[in-house]
């Protein structure tokens, strides 16, 4: 090819770069690539071209193609951000960090690299290395560029998941909350809900929900497209309400959600997910419905791998609920080879057998389920539950004192807790003794280190139970101690006195000054406590009489007000009113005489209505006659005196 040829093919390639630049600062990427192919026609291994041609696949989505093109015309070491950039976007997250170790390793770690580093950790729940990455990033980051306030959300977003997880805060990640934007607000009141400060979370989402709406408002938003991004939060508000036990209220912003069918797909799930959780076992068909929104196939690479575990786990449950009991063993012991370290799921599948009121078999697979993982506190403690409810403290307390033994760690074994749960099964079995032992041996390693609240706790269970069982001695020895580290805990110092009371009253008259009085205490009702009878039960002691009183209130009639009476038209002052006026003239008392006289002249009439001897409404001297009998009604019809003569003569 000519020198002029050359010059040619040069002018030509740039005048495509400067087209596929002022393309692609129009945002018309797809044009633009049509203008970096004709460059790679001309110049096939030309490095900014397929540099420029990997950039628009990413910015096309097209994550997989950019990737091709970079392994296929890049070494391993060049174009490392974009490399690793493809393999986040298509999910790979392990090949993703294996390439950022290597690159680490080499030098080539640079500002992008490490932003990505932290978000592969995050994507795969490393959140403290997460957490360390992007707290360096913002050491080096001056708070006023525009990048700081997004890796500063970032950063409350992996601290937020840590705490979530069950996972431990470093004090060195403490900084001051800062709500200047709602993404902000959002992740602090996510940490909070992860240090469980609930009144905190909710004045945090509030404040987040307000700035959203502002914001997009003042953006010219469409109320539907504010809604859709407000989703995150009302989600969260929601979950934040159903811990709280309020779940009208988080049942209605679940149901404000889901309206909305433009809601990014992972918060639709999330939202549908808790709203099932939140119906329980009501409305089944309906949770069935909800439930495959949120197991959709499209989400396995969206929603963290705890979050896919509960949906499913709710799936499980849904299907114990509906009585589908081979399909809820079969999700469960798929879930169980998927999740083998969730103790929740072996509940799922002995809740099988108690849903169908097989309560010894329930126990035999917990029995199993412990001998498996004998560590698990769920699987013991229900398996010691079920047995206390069929009566049975003995199997009871082998499985707690089998649990107890595979606790390696002695400040987990003598947990207060566990050793009143030991402590009062030793009892039901009656072993006094093994009781007095696992005081000792509780309170004997609280003592060896700094006295603490849980080795006060211990020390005090101990100290009740040797006053309990007589052993006063050992017992004022306990409350000495107590009262030694704390000379004002009134329980420690009414404890020694009662236990020095048994055996040396000096001592106890000594410490009983040191009691505070009882009437500068407490307001004491002389009257109420001369009814109390000793050994008398409560429920037979007649209680004051203020409810008796009150129920008297209750019966007296209200005094009814006098109305003043009705008067009539042509009322005259000087003349009382006829008190009878309002009744009628017959029925006046004024008019009885001329009823009797009315009556009287009945008597006077003519049809021998008044006869010699008696008459009507008379009474005669005679004896009372006998009732005539009734006289037997004819079957047939026409005149009783008249019968009628059968033809054909007589029937005898």
């Amino acid at each position: 090819m000519s020198a002029q040829d050359n010059s040619s093919k040069e002018v030509t390639i740039t005048q495509l770069f400067s087209d596929a630049e002022r393309i692609i600062n129009q945002g018309e990427y797809a044009k633009a690539l049509k203008s970096i192919d004709k460059i790679l026609n001309l110049s096939p291994n030309d490095s900014d071209a397929l540099h420029c041609k990997v950039i628009i696949f990413l910015k096309l989505g097209k994550y997989q193609n950019a990737l091709d093109l970079v392994t296929k015309n890049f070494s391993e070491d060049q174009l490392p951000l974009e490399r690793v950039y493809c393999l986040y976007r298509l999910n790979k997250f392990s090949e993703g960090a294996e390439l950022l170790r290597k690159y680490r390793v080499t030098g080539s770690n640079d500002g992008g690299l490490r932003h990505l580093e932290a978000q592969v950790a995050y994507k795969l729940e490393d959140y403290n290395a997460s957490l360390e990455t992007y707290y360096s990033i913002l050491q080096e980051t001056d708070a006023k560029e525009d990048t700081y306030n997004d890796i500063l959300t970032n950063f409350n977003a992996a601290k937020a998941a840590l705490l979530f997880s069950g996972g431990k805060l470093n004090e060195k990640y403490t900084m001051a909350d800062s709500v200047n934007t709602y993404e902000l607000a959002y992740n602090y009141a996510c940490t909070y809900l992860g240090r469980k400060d609930f009144k905190k979370v909710e004045k945090l989402l509030i404040t987040a929900r307000n700035i959203c709406r502002k914001s997009l408002t003042e953006d010219d938003y469409s109320e539907e497209e504010i809604e859709q991004e407000l989703g995150t939060i009302n989600v969260q508000l929601a979950y934040l309400y159903q811990l709280q036990g309020r779940i009208t209220e988080a049942i209605e912003l679940y149901q404000g959600v889901l309206k909305y069918k433009g809601t990014d797909i992972t918060v639709s799930a999330i939202a549908s997910n808790n709203f099932v959780a939140a119906k329980k076992d009501s409305e089944l068909f309906d949770s069935a419905r909800k439930l495959k929104v949120a197991s959709a196939n499209t989400l396995d690479t969206k929603l963290f791998r705890s979050q896919r575990r509960i949906i499913a786990m709710n799936e499980a449950l849904l299907s114990l609920y509906m009585h589908k009991y081979t399909a809820c063993q079969d999700v469960t012991r798929r879930l169980l080879e998927a999740y083998p370290e969730n103790d929740d799921l072996y509940l799922i599948l002995a809740s099988v057998s108690y849903r169908q009121k097989k309560i010894t078999k329930t126990i035999q697979e917990l029995q199993e389920f412990a001998k498996l993982k004998p560590e698990s506190l769920s699987i013991n403690f229900a398996l010691i539950q079920l047995q206390l409810l069929q009566s049975n403290p003995t199997s009871a307390l082998e499985t707690f004192e089998n649990y107890l033994s595979s606790i390696k760690d002695n400040t987990e074994k003598y947990r207060p807790g566990y050793v009143g749960l030991l402590v009062w099964l030793y009892e039901k079995v009656g072993k006094p003794e093994n009781s007095v032992r696992a005081l000792d041996q509780a309170s004997t390693f609280w003592k060896s280190g700094v006295m603490s609240d849980e080795s006060r706790s211990i020390l005090k269970q101990t100290a009740a139970f040797k006053l309990k069982t007589s052993r006063y001695r050992e017992a004022a020895q306990d409350y000495e101690q107590l009262v030694k580290d704390d000379p004002l805990d009134i329980q420690a110092l009414a404890g020694l006195v009662a236990s020095y009371s048994q055996y040396d009253v000096n001592l106890a008259e000594k410490y009983e000054s040191s009691l505070p009085d009882i009437s500068a205490s407490m307001e004491i009702d002389i009257e109420s406590l001369e009814k109390v009878v000793p050994g008398v039960k409560k429920s037979y002691i007649k209680k004051a009489d203020t409810k008796t009183m009150e129920k008297q209130k209750k019966i007296t009639p209200k005094k009814k007000k006098k109305r003043k009476p009705l008067l009539p038209k042509n009322y005259d002052p000087a003349v009382p009113p006829d008190p009878e006026r309002w009744i009628p003239k017959r029925d006046r008392s004024y008019n009885k005489s001329k009823q009797r006289k009315g009556k009287q002249q009945l008597m006077k009439g003519s049809q021998g209505v008044a006869v010699a001897g008696g008459g009507i409404g008379v009474v005669t001297s005679q004896p009372e006659q006998p009732a005539p009998a009734p006289t037997p009604k004819p079957k047939g019809g026409g005149d009783k005196n008249k019968k009628k003569k059968k033809k054909g003569g007589s029937k005898w």
